[in-house]
């Protein structure tokens, strides 16, 4: 009973101690301790140039800003005056702190002084005071205080290994110093447009019904730039989302390294608008320049089941199990070894089975002929971006995406902004190469069955599949 209680007390006098030290090392660096060891997991925001900026170059803090305000007394050099002497690390909570507390003093002395214009019936002088003057270089002051905290951050950040660009493929795009619209182009782009509205008039799709509502769910608006774009997975949507978050401010590092996907950093700046929201950003002014990007159906089923049901993806694995215990008898499944990622310590567990292709084929088909809802990455683009009831200016395809890319990007003005990349999720052969293979093991039946599932997609957007047709098992 007494060696219990010894030990007891043994235990909790180390523990004290242990607390002790720890309170005393953190207690006495709490002012340096947290900002030179503490290494943030997600990657500050920056630009390539920020990266070269970071080569040698000390911090050196922005100019103070110049603006006066009646209600404050104290000055930029003030704060930074207050700060320990000899650091090299930016005072961004100070520094950036009280440019903050600046622009708050800044709004406020402008509401009053425009309330107080409005009362003199002098409404017109409100719109341009010193005050508002004084806040645009605040502001201006504070984008750059909050640009050099960040490279002092990142001297200090690790990237984040096995970010998003190690899961992907990802190519550099230069795009041409000037660009010209040629007459082929236009035409093509305007044939395209006018090619949908007479397959939608034709099956008389240009209508709401019941099956059949526009689906502003999966669109993207950015007001800035005037863009309207319905993302399509597996039709370089991970290209365009890449663009989109570039608009919305993200820095490329912060893109190639961070562990979300793009279209989880996607929504947080562009949120998923409804039905009249949509329609009032397409109707606003200016226009804006509206858009889909769409593929052969069939290749698009192909790099689905590649990129989501062969590659052995974790997510699904469950649907995997599924579709190989309902459809035994149009195995074997091939064998896959899974990635790293799922052992223990970076060990490979056991090979995993994937069904085979025709095994997917008759899953998706029966799920369709039960009315389900079909995944992202294999549902009919007609259904998905709703064409025929969203008047798009650009449908762009998947195979003259480089024409019809710079026809985007240039017509909204936004080659200055973007730095463009090609991404692509398969690190294999490219999906329009092997497509043959996977969609020649299918029966006519099958064939048959996705030639009417894909009907739309096939005559709205002017595809062939014959040479599918042609190659299908008896």
């Amino acid at each position: 009973m007494r060696l219990r209680v010894r030990l007891k007390s043994l235990a909790f006098l180390s523990l004290v101690s242990l607390c002790g030290v720890i309170y005393t090392f953190t207690g006495s660096h709490v002012g340096n301790w947290i900002w030179e060891s503490d290494k943030p997991r997600r990657v500050a925001r920056i630009s390539a140039d920020d990266l070269h900026t970071l080569r040698g170059y000390p911090w050196q803090a922005p100019a103070p800003a110049t603006v006066g305000s009646s209600t404050s007394k104290l000055t930029l050099n003030d704060t930074l005056a207050h700060l320990p002497k000899g650091k090299t690390n930016p005072p961004c909570d100070r520094t950036c702190q009280f440019r903050r507390l600046r622009e708050q003093t800044l709004v406020a002395d402008a509401q009053i002084h425009s309330k107080g214009l409005l009362k003199n019936n002098n409404a017109s002088k409100a719109r341009v005071t010193p005050h508002m003057t004084g806040l645009a270089k605040v502001r201006e002051s504070l984008k750059e205080c909050d640009r050099a905290c960040r490279i002092a951050k990142l001297k200090s950040t690790r990237l984040m290994r096995g970010g998003y660009s190690s899961r992907v493929r990802v190519e550099n795009v230069t795009l041409p110093n000037s660009w010209t619209v040629t007459r082929e182009l236009i035409d093509r782009l305007s044939a395209r447009r006018s090619h949908v509205k007479e397959v939608c008039k034709k099956y008389e799709l240009d209508r709401p019904s019941e099956n059949y509502q526009p689906n502003a769910w999966e669109f993207l608006v950015n007001e800035e730039y005037g863009l309207v774009w319905c993302n399509v997975f597996k039709a370089a949507s991970s290209t365009w989302f890449y663009n989109f978050n570039l608009l919305a401010g993200f820095s490329e590092t912060e893109l190639l390294h961070a562990k979300d996907t793009p279209i989880q950093l996607a929504r947080k700046k562009y949120p998923r608008p409804t039905v009249d929201e949509l329609h009032k950003a397409m109707n606003s002014t200016p226009q804006p320049l509206s858009f889909m990007i769409v593929r052969h159906p069939l290749q698009r089923l192909v790099s689905g089941y590649r990129d989501k049901i062969l590659s052995g993806s974790r997510f699904y694995s469950k649907l995997a199990r599924t579709i190989i215990k309902q459809y035994p008898e149009l195995g074997p499944g091939e064998t896959r070894e899974r990635p790293k990622s799922w052992g223990v310590f970076g060990k490979n567990v056991p090979r995993s089975v994937v069904p085979s292709f025709p095994q997917f084929v008759q899953f998706l088909l029966d799920e369709a002929a039960r009315g389900q809802k079909l995944d992202e990455h294999w549902t009919p683009m007609s259904q998905f971006c709703t064409p025929c009831l969203v008047n798009f200016d650009v449908f762009a395809k998947v195979e003259t995406l480089e024409e019809d890319g710079n026809y985007i990007i240039f017509s909204a003005g936004i080659e200055d902004v973007i730095k463009p990349k090609r991404i692509n999720r398969s690190r294999n052969e490219p999906t329009d190469a092997v497509a043959d293979k996977f969609l020649c093991q299918l029966s006519q039946q099958q064939m048959k069955g996705l030639l009417q599932l894909y009907k739309y997609d096939l005559e709205l957007f002017q595809y062939d599949a014959s040479k599918y047709v042609n190659c299908t098992v008896t």
